[in-house]
């Protein structure tokens, strides 16, 4: 069955009764009793946390059911159709059979855990949105498709999804090279006037895109003077950008040219990037998706009869460099906002998958789902404070070992030896593993 929240009130009184630090090597484990809920981050959760000490900081994990976890996932409004959410679920039930079934990532395997909780692998915050409006139309969605996953050839497919693909998704070869996998190609996706992200354009200096792209390691000389933005074949690869400028011709994957403006565009020119949507909201990222199409416009302040009579070296390059694009994402597998479209236009949670996962349907998980799973919460932090509604047990060595009555604990790393000690006040940390929703 699946946990449901309960009402959070830490007890100062408690807290104050306890005084002495408790002392654990570098691991210590905490046991919630029946019904007691922890707080970190500004996030609640009902199953076992383990705390642990290392070189690199602090790491925070939690072992809970799989049914659990997935009542946790947080990627769509609990409020679209019915079928839009079964078809979510379903989506991270195999996501998650998936990456159980490749092992642990390097992180994972330094850190203790199965999958992380930020947008990096499934978004998940324990039981912390269950009592939001809707949040028991989540639950039943979780309870209706109960152990349903989709398979190819005997194991759990890579069944990735994002926010929005626009008019179409994309072949998981032009997006991330490699071989093809059938349930990753390209189909048409329903999503105009569904979806914000439908259609969008960026316009940047093209001194300014030059800027980004050298921030970013990539050795753009001189002044721009033209694009060629190569474009194979639906299928046939990733995208290239030849970058003309007056120092020569640097050629960038167009999957990096969005990496780039994404992580330095922001920092650089905050007053330009992200650009702003049609209804005049800033867009989620710089460059939101991989389906994009990108152009040089020369400036328009030197008459045509002028510029056809000087050499390219000898224009002004104060032109513009124009993205125009759809969707939000990687384009790949399932896309959130067309599921919603096609729940709304009567398709069921199967339908929505065979369509964009290449005519698979769900099937029952058999052994490829595990009774537990170990989420990464934070790790790299330099102390964590957990507050308890109740009863808890916390296993560990040295002093930890033993029973408490709930309140509010610091964790801080001393010279290899965790130390918990009763902190006076509630927990405000910032959440390290927070990041933008797909929706």
């Amino acid at each position: 069955m699946i946990s449901r929240p309960g009402t959070f009130a830490v007890s100062l009184a408690v807290v104050l009764a306890i005084a002495a630090p408790v002392l654990a090597d570098d691991s210590v484990t905490l046991i919630p009793a029946e019904g007691t809920e922890f707080e970190i981050f500004g996030r609640r959760y009902a199953g076992e946390l383990t705390i642990k000490g290392s070189s690199s900081g602090i790491s925070l994990t939690e072992m809970t059911s799989v049914d659990n976890y997935l009542a946790g996932i947080r990627e769509v409004p609990f409020g679209w159709p019915e079928d839009a959410l079964a078809a979510q679920v379903v989506a991270a039930r195999t996501y998650l059979a998936n990456t159980m079934r490749n092992g642990r990532s390097a992180r994972g395997r330094e850190h203790g855990f199965d999958i992380c909780a930020s947008s990096a692998c499934q978004v998940y915050a324990g039981i912390s949105y269950l009592d939001e409006p809707s949040g028991d139309r989540w639950l039943e969605s979780v309870e209706r498709t109960a152990n349903e996953i989709i398979t190819f050839n005997g194991a759990p497919i890579l069944a990735v999804y994002s926010s929005s693909a626009g008019s179409r998704t994309m072949a998981v070869q032009d997006v991330w090279g490699g071989e093809p996998l059938p349930y990753l190609q390209p189909v048409d996706s329903p999503e105009e006037g569904v979806s914000p992200f439908a259609s969008w354009q960026v316009e940047i200096p093209s001194r300014a895109f030059v800027n980004i792209l050298n921030a970013d390691g990539h050795s753009v000389s001189g002044e721009l003077i033209d694009l060629d933005h190569q474009v194979p074949a639906e299928g046939e690869g990733i995208a290239t950008l030849n970058i003309i400028s007056t120092g020569g011709t640097t050629s960038v994957l167009g999957t990096e040219v969005k990496g780039a403006m994404n992580r330095q565009g922001p920092d650089l020119y905050p007053a330009l990037l992200p650009g702003l949507r049609s209804d005049g909201k800033r867009l989620p990222q710089a460059l939101p998706s991989y389906s994009y199409s990108v152009s040089y416009v020369p400036t328009t302040e030197i008459p045509e009869f002028v510029l056809r009579h000087l050499p390219p070296y000898d224009i002004a390059r104060v032109g513009t460099v124009s993205f125009v694009g759809e969707g939000w994402g990687h384009n790949l597998g399932m896309s959130q906002y067309g599921a919603l479209a096609m729940a709304e236009a009567g398709f069921g949670y199967e339908e929505i998958l065979a369509h964009y996962y290449g005519g698979l349907r769900p099937e029952d998980a058999g052994p490829h789902l595990p009774d537990e799973v170990v989420v990464g919460l934070g790790w790299e932090l330099d102390s964590v404070i957990v507050a308890a509604t109740g009863r808890f047990e916390v296993v560990g060595e040295g002093s930890a070992s033993g029973p408490r009555s709930g309140g509010t604990w610091s964790v801080i790393d001393k010279d290899g030896v965790l130390v918990l000690f009763p902190s006076i006040g509630y927990p405000t940390s910032e959440d390290p593993m927070r990041g933008p929703t797909r929706v």
